[in-house]
């Protein structure tokens, strides 16, 4: 052991006894998960975008709070109380500095329990903003960890890539190194799934990942699409993980992860769209695989303790898969409906009005993603038009939808507003005359 990792250990040695007197108290909440025939042979979570930046501060208080419901969610389970393995896909750190990647690995030295593997992709955003190429060699001195890995978990594989130390997100040996260690997953076991993280997703595949959304990359579209087993999941959009489009299949299996930090979306072709309480987003996804080789995903809201939403994957070993295929469940899909007794409320505040919508109702796999509101003049001249999200995102959804307020020179004007879900379906109008 060289100085720099002796000094290294020292420094978490401290950081982590001083992590036991600064993560705050907290009771972990147990959704009402009911019993059914998916019995687990592995569970591990999956999360990104943690964000930490100094002990103690919010992204370690998420961490902390998202092991003692996974912990409690495991123990609670009659069949299988074990949690294997954590993954947390990049962006771990706020800004790349020591002291934050101290603080996630003391925070987490602190939750974690015998039994429970701890695997980090170290990204080339947020993780490398300080140290650039060193925050590679940070990781490893601090865990022993390699940052790219290949490990077997109760039978399953688990890949793990990492920033290249090159000037590229990756290079063609890490593009090599991928295709081969999935090659030798699938030849071990082809009926398993095999699990892949990347910080990025994967061009074209979940919400999130086109090129207009922003946070996809295509290093590894090839390698990917010659192996149906895979699982690839991945975070760095910050979009929201409950969303119907979280899960993607094609030649391969893709799914966001959500991440612990905000939320962001993409409406219109245009990303950066932030919700009102967007620092409220708290996700992770919680995975269990049975004897079957089926994989359960179950997006938690950290801070509520609840299940959001499940994605049950029973096809792996298919080839083109349809189940959540974007096309498939787009085509399906029926448009949001309002109750037959619902209206539209006015309220004027200043020189502003204000419409609220109750909340329209989808089927159980859809979402309402924005409301539309339309403002039409006299004339029939549109003088102003808006949306505004569902809230979806939140476990406390709330029961309507007040637009921001907007001012006209119109006495007189009618107000039409449509829901429209996640596949672009839009409903009936309710309208109000003013």
């Amino acid at each position: 052991m060289n100085i720099i990792t002796r000094l290294l250990s020292f420094l978490l040695g401290v950081f982590t006894c001083f992590a036991s007197g600064t993560t705050p108290s907290f009771t972990a909440p147990v959704p009402e998960i009911p019993q059914d025939d998916f019995v687990p042979v592995m569970r591990f979570v999956a999360t990104s975008d943690t964000h930490i930046s100094t002990l103690g501060d919010t992204g370690c208080e998420r961490v902390s709070a998202m092991m003692k419901t996974a912990y409690a969610i495991s123990e609670a389970d009659e069949d299988y109380k074990n949690l294997d393995a954590v993954v947390f896909s990049g962006d771990i750190t706020d800004n790349g500095f020591l002291g934050s990647f101290l603080a996630f690995t003391a925070v987490t030295d602190l939750e974690f329990r015998e039994g429970t593997e701890r695997l980090a992709v170290v990204s080339k955003a947020h993780d490398s903003y300080t140290l650039q190429n060193g925050s590679l060699n940070l990781y490893t001195a601090l865990t022993g960890q390699e940052t790219d890995f290949h490990r077997v978990i109760n039978g399953f594989h688990f890949i793990g890539i990492s920033r290249s130390d090159s000037l590229k997100h990756y290079t063609d040996e890490q593009v090599k190194w991928l295709d081969e260690n999935i090659a030798a997953a699938v030849e071990a076991d082809p009926e398993k799934p095999v699990f892949v993280f990347q910080h990025e997703h994967v061009r074209d595949t979940v919400y999130g990942s086109s090129k207009s959304d922003g946070w996809g990359l295509d290093t590894f579209t090839d390698v990917l699409s010659k192996y149906p087993q895979v699982v690839h999941i991945s975070g760095h959009s910050h979009f929201p993980a409950n969303d119907p489009r979280a899960i993607w299949q094609g030649e391969f299996t893709a799914i966001n992860d959500g991440g612990l930090a905000y939320f962001e979306l993409a409406v219109d072709g245009r990303n950066g769209q932030f919700p009102a309480e967007k620092d409220r987003m708290t996700q992770a996804l919680i995975i269990e695989v049975d004897a079957d080789n089926r994989v359960l995903v179950k997006v938690l809201d950290v801070n509520a303790g609840t299940i959001m939403r499940e994605f049950l994957i029973d096809n792996i070993t298919e080839t083109n898969k349809e189940k959540y295929s974007f096309e498939a469940r787009k085509g399906s899909a029926t448009a949001p409906v309002f109750d037959d007794d619902a209206a539209l409320s006015y309220e004027k505040k200043g020189l502003k009005h204000y419409i609220t919508v109750p909340q329209a109702k989808v089927s159980e796999d859809n979402e309402v993603f924005v409301y539309r509101i339309y403002v039409v003049n006299e004339n029939g001249k549109t003088v102003h038009e808006d949306w505004a999200f569902s809230d979806y995102f939140f476990s406390d959804m709330p029961e309507s939808i007040t637009f921001d307020g907007f001012m006209t020179l119109s006495k007189s004007f009618t107000v039409k507003v449509c829901a429209e879900d996640v596949w672009g379906n839009t409903s009936d109008y309710l309208e109000i005359k003013v």
